[in-house]
């Protein structure tokens, strides 16, 4: 039985033996059951690609799809699921995913989920995002708040956003779970109206799990307002699902009074200004 708000995991490791998410079909069978009962009423499927380990290309994904969608049916487990990859943003992106390769958000060719490394953003990377943007493919950033050169220069992920990018939280960085450092950048970045989505990226049934996600749902609807959460899990999932445009958070949504800082906030030089 679901409990909460209803919501929507546009990034999540639960298709069983394609990379470092659930190993197998039980683990994802009970992948499944956590984000039911957790409110998750569909679930984008992302294995990794292209980031020097696994190889998923899109025919590789809709078989293992299609399999664990009809173990969840013969389960009685009520839980859409979606094809999508995690693509580690390499030279080779735009072409993979303009010829069908590497998959894009629900198949549809709009939108696609671009992962970069943990400590830096690699030369080229603004040609690539430009290339997928100019033929017509939304980028939508993983986990940003985790890449160190974005926490310390936070103004490129705002160029970025600028040109069409978008951009998605871990739920766990917005919770707390990965430490108090990564919930206030994760906070301010929404406030400044940069983040589009919230995901749990879950690999696991418990600790990296779905349900983390409605955690993370509730932090933002005490930060932002509930129009605010709902947007990021549920109503911007939606569109990305419909191959439609995402919306950027109201200024009316972001709370007029900036969170306290800590002291080590107050002397870093990218921190929220108030107008």
């Amino acid at each position: 039985m679901r409990q909460g708000p209803a919501v929507i995991d546009v990034h999540c490791h639960i298709l069983p033996g394609l990379d470092d998410g659930a190993h197998t079909f039980e683990t994802a069978i009970d992948m499944a059951r956590v984000a039911v009962a957790a409110g998750i009423l569909g679930i984008v499927c992302t294995p990794h690609h292209l980031n020097g380990v696994y190889r998923n290309p899109a025919v590789l994904v809709r078989h293992a799809l299609a399999d664990l969608r009809q173990r969840l049916l013969d389960a009685e487990i009520p839980l859409d699921l979606f094809a999508g990859a995690e693509i580690h943003l390499v030279p080779e992106v735009p072409s993979r995913v303009l010829d069908g390769s590497a998959l894009t958000y629900n198949d549809r060719g709009k939108a696609v989920l671009v992962e970069l490394p943990k400590k830096t953003v690699p030369r080229g990377t603004d040609v690539i995002l430009g290339q997928l943007l100019r033929h017509g493919i939304t980028p939508v950033i993983a986990h940003p708040e985790r890449n160190l050169a974005l926490a310390r220069r936070p103004q490129r992920l705002a160029e970025w956003v600028d040109w069409g990018c978008k951009v998605q939280l871990t739920a766990q960085s917005c919770s707390g779970d990965f430490g108090e450092r990564l919930q206030r950048l994760s906070r301010r970045w929404l406030e400044s109206g940069w983040v589009h989505l919230i995901a749990s990226d879950a690999h696991r049934p418990t600790r990296r799990s779905p349900d983390t996600l409605s955690v993370a749902r509730a932090c933002v609807a005490a930060w932002l307002g509930e129009d605010a959460a709902t947007l990021l899990t549920l109503d911007n999932p939606r569109r990305l699902l419909d191959g439609e445009d995402l919306i950027a958070l109201a200024s009316g949504m972001r709370p007029e009074t900036p969170p306290a800082e800590s002291d080590w906030l107050r002397f870093v030089p990218w921190r929220r200004r108030t107008p």
